[in-house]
């Protein structure tokens, strides 16, 4: 497989590994998704809600994806009524009301915005959703990327000014303890996404980066040099009624690094595995119920205990 055709990220790793043991996935199901691109995962409501956060709060959203409203609530035979007169009119149309989900996110929205002035975070257009790649170090044919949300950033914790790479999260409960995301249990994350973020801010190859060198400054560059970089989790919650923020701040050390390596070697294995394999299938239920391969002859239709 041409490693610098597919580089790897965080997000095929979490499709193999979760904490770096080998879970449950279908070889033919990530390759028509991930790999080919000849199928599209439909996402869930939750993904929609962080996409649509991460848009109001950055201006934009992971790939360019921006999402700039959600799905709201049918319009009264009133409203439809009107919005014929004002679509005859050519006047701006009436939305239906938002869900109390949306009010919160929205309002969230409006928390970052003041939080980012108390905790003088920067953000601007060049800051936000950066594209980075880099060689990993050690296999020069395989190529790693990142889309950072915030990089780099000023941030002022405990009343000491630091930079940091930030990643925003939105979540239902910041105190939630159980399920791959503990944001309230968070020595349970599984931080690959961390670990890689970490990695390649101090691996950056200007060379695959051009006009990068606009965004790391010398005193960016020697805070990265003396391991003073920071990566933060900021979690929002929005489906309790007190709306809560947090942060967990990542340490970058060397466990942490060869953790890292050992989930991109397990990784490009498995890939290369795949590939030679012809990308099979795994009928399994839990994989099968919500694949988009509606075709697929070996889907699972009954689910076994």
């Amino acid at each position: 497989m041409n490693f610098h055709e597919f580089p790897i990220n965080q997000s095929i790793i979490r499709k193999f590994l979760h904490n770096g043991e080998e879970r449950s996935y279908c070889f033919r199901r990530i390759y028509l998704t991930k790999i080919s691109g000849d199928l599209a995962e439909a996402p869930s409501d939750p993904m929609m809600h962080g996409k649509y956060f991460e848009t109001k709060a950055l201006g934009r959203s992971a790939k360019g994806d921006a999402l700039h409203d959600l799905p709201r609530k049918k319009l009264t035979k009133q409203q439809v009524a009107e919005n014929a007169v004002r679509k005859e009119n050519k006047e701006k149309l009436m939305k239906g009301e938002k869900y109390l989900h949306h009010i919160r996110i929205d309002e969230q929205v409006m928390r970052f915005n003041a939080l980012i002035n108390k905790y003088k975070i920067m953000i601007n257009k060049h800051n936000v959703q950066v594209p980075l790649l880099t060689v990993w170090d050690q296999d020069p044919d395989v190529l790693i990327k990142a889309e950072l949300d915030i990089f780099p950033t000023t941030i002022k914790l405990d009343d000491q000014l630091e930079a940091a790479i930030i990643d925003l999260k939105l979540t239902a409960d910041v105190h939630n303890t159980y399920g791959e995301y503990c944001y309230g249990a968070p020595e349970y994350l599984d931080l690959i996404q961390a670990k890689m973020y970490h990695y390649i801010v101090r691996n950056i190859n200007e060379k695959l980066n051009p006009g990068i060198d606009k965004l790391l400054t010398n005193s960016i560059r020697s805070l990265i040099d003396n391991n003073n970089m920071l990566f933060l989790l900021w979690i929002f919650n929005y489906k309790k009624e007190q709306l809560e923020d947090k942060f967990i701040k990542v340490r970058w050390d060397e466990q942490k690094e060869q953790e890292l390596h050992e989930s991109i070697r397990k990784t490009v294995a498995i890939l290369e595995h795949g590939e030679a394999n012809n990308w099979p299938t795994n009928p399994e239920y839990s994989i099968c119920k919500n694949c988009p391969w509606k075709d697929c002859p070996d889907k699972a239709q009954v689910q076994t205990i």
